[in-house]
């Protein structure tokens, strides 16, 4: 007890032990109480007397293991109602004191706590100090010559004089049963969202616990990767968020994603929980669905399963902290459900990738050819205000970034005011080529709301250069598709997708292409044995397949002169280069294989000199 406290204390119940005469016996009881895992409790102090008390000390005793005193008042309490004016209350290790005096102050009014039973005179307060794992029970008991310097006794003052247990007043202790508390609980609460691949819905996170008031907590929940995308984690919103965390961190996975949360993380360490309740919101798991579905096909429910030993690096167990303990609640999933949308309006959008290379050779390529990649649109019906072509290629294509180009396109002819093409040759990451192009007509102010026109023949959009690999298979198709749900080198999914009247339309007709890599004719001129090199022997050859019907290989080899004839003429101007310094015959010269720069109509080269 204070000492300042204490003198004044003390000085005034001398005054009043002097002044009255001695009542009846009386009594002093501690009500009973229970409680369940860490959850506060209070307990009551009464007093039956037959006649008017002016003041009373209280020293109790309790099991400081078991017990945490948190408070001793008379807030609440009949003697508060009275008007005590000085009240002396201090909480010792293994028990608390408590002294109040009704009238100490001038003009001493006689204020005094009235006859009767049941009287409350304080209040104690306490929360457990362990959680036990069954039913716990100990005393709080009145205690004279222990608690405070000098000791206390337990009296009530009546007519001026002290009455203890000595003078006859009973002392009845209570106790204090602590329970097991209920288990705690976390489940998630259902949540839904529109399937429409943009929408985001909400599953709350919610927490009882009745052990006590929790310090942190690790929550980890899995969904099904194929249905779901787990968008963000938050707290915003949450009990958690209003009470003050001081840390979190999340990680967000393809099948799940965790939260780890402590409420009192940094100095001064103002100790800071959430309160024991039922169904406190705490954290919040927001999600997207993968698919658009169109109703009547059914809803998709995809089940969200808090799960332990599952997420995470490591592995995370879901755990709340009570008392500085780890406790592992109770678990219970809930889901997220897809809702099926109306289905967009029928839209006749035909989107079609075409390939050309030069000589009008289509979709037929030699190795290390680079032909053009195009994109067309025809929708009869409807002005298109933006366009998104999301490409997927294979590994053994080159789309050449920062070659797109707009000529002698529609999307020229109109004026976009925004365009943006990425592409990602890498296949290392185990995805083919990819490429995204954005087209948007009217994005900029004065907004005067240009569109792609209503057509029903191919419009050009734009096209960008595409090279064959020399990996390439020979005779094998080189898909280019068009594919939704790609990153190209960003993070963001993205799609195919035209914008009609400000909404997004995926549901139309898509054409993709190929390239076919097919043998290129390839010969070293004036070879016209097909032995790989040019010399004498090669004229001599040229004349007898003139003169005696030698067969021959390669008609363009043997054409030394490339004047597309093959005659005697072609043995003079390989002679003349041979041996007279002649002109060396033309591309791809003598020396080494090469296609025919020039067209002619020769037949095809029979030789494995092909490429391929």
């Amino acid at each position: 007890m204070d000492t300042c406290f204490r003198q004044v204390f003390v000085a005034v119940w001398t005054v009043l032990v002097l002044t009255f005469p001695v009542q009846a016996q009386q009594s002093l009881s501690i009500t009973d109480t229970n409680t369940q895992g860490l959850e506060a409790l209070t307990a009551i102090v009464t007093l039956d007397s037959d006649t008017g008390t002016q003041g009373y000390v209280l020293a109790i005793g309790f099991d400081s293991s078991l017990l945490n005193p948190t408070e001793v008042t008379v807030e609440g309490t009949d003697v508060e109602s009275v008007g005590a004016e000085l009240v002396v209350a201090e909480i010792l290790s293994g028990g608390l004191t408590l002294g109040v005096v009704l009238d100490a102050e001038l003009p001493y009014e006689g204020q005094e706590i009235p006859a009767g039973s049941g009287t409350s005179i304080a209040v104690l307060r306490f929360t457990p100090s362990v959680i036990s794992t069954s039913d716990i029970t100990s005393e709080l008991q009145f205690q004279d010559g222990v608690f405070n310097s000098p000791t206390l006794d337990n009296i009530i003052v009546q007519g001026g004089l002290s009455v203890g247990a000595n003078d006859g007043l009973l002392l009845i202790d209570g106790t204090v049963t602590i329970s097991p508390p209920p288990p705690d609980s976390l489940r998630i609460e259902n949540g839904s969202v529109l399937a429409d691949g943009m929408s985001i819905g909400d599953a709350r996170v919610l927490l009882s616990n009745s052990s006590g008031p929790v310090q942190g907590f690790v929550i980890a929940v899995a969904h099904g990767g194929d249905e779901l995308t787990l968008q963000e984690i938050t707290l915003v919103g949450t009990l958690t968020e209003a009470v003050g965390n001081e840390f979190e961190v999340t990680n967000l996975y393809a099948d799940g994603g965790t939260i780890g949360v402590v409420l009192d993380f940094q100095p001064p360490f103002e100790g800071q929980t959430i309160p024991t309740g039922t169904d406190n919101h705490i954290a919040t798991y927001r999600y997207s669905c993968n698919g658009i579905i169109y109703l009547p096909d059914s809803d998709l429910v995809t089940p969200l399963t808090p799960i332990n030993s599952y997420i995470g690096d490591p592995l995370l167990d879901n755990v709340i902290v009570v008392g500085g303990l780890s406790l592992s609640p109770s678990l219970e999933a809930g889901s997220m459900t897809c809702i099926a949308i109306e289905p967009p309006p029928e839209h006749n959008t035909i989107m079609t990738a075409k390939i050309d290379f030069e000589e009008d050779t289509g979709n037929y390529a030699y190795h290390g050819q680079t032909g053009t990649l195009s994109f067309c649109y025809s929708d009869p019906d409807d002005e298109i205000q933006g366009v998104t072509i999301t490409i997927c290629y294979d590994c053994d294509l080159t789309i050449e970034e920062g070659t797109f180009s707009l000529e002698g396109s529609i999307v020229e002819m109109v004026g976009a005011e925004y365009i943006n093409h990425q592409v990602d040759d890498d296949c290392s990451d185990g995805e083919s080529g990819e490429m995204v192009l954005a087209i948007l007509l009217d994005a900029l102010p004065p907004f005067e709301g240009q569109t792609l026109p209503p057509t029903s023949e191919e419009l050009l959009l734009g096209s960008i250069q595409i090279t064959v690999d020399e990996t390439a298979e020979c005779n094998v198709a080189q898909e280019i598709n068009f594919c939704d749900n790609i990153n190209g080198n960003g993070s963001v999914m993205l799609y195919n997708n035209v914008v009609i009247d400000y909404l997004s339309v995926q549901d139309f007709e898509r054409i993709g292409t190929s390239i076919v890599v097919v043998p290129q004719e390839i010969f070293q001129r004036g070879d016209c044995n097909s032995d790989d090199k040019v010399d004498l022997a090669d004229s001599a050859t040229t004349i007898a397949s003139q003169f005696s019907g030698l067969p021959i290989l390669c008609a363009d080899a043997c054409d030394a002169n490339d004047d597309g004839i093959i005659n005697l003429a072609d043995a003079v101007f390989g002679m003349n280069w041979l041996f007279k310094f002649g002109t060396a015959p033309p591309d791809p010269g003598p020396f080494d294989d090469g296609p025919d720069p020039t067209e002619d109509m020769l037949p095809v080269c029979d030789s494995d000199d092909t490429g391929c």
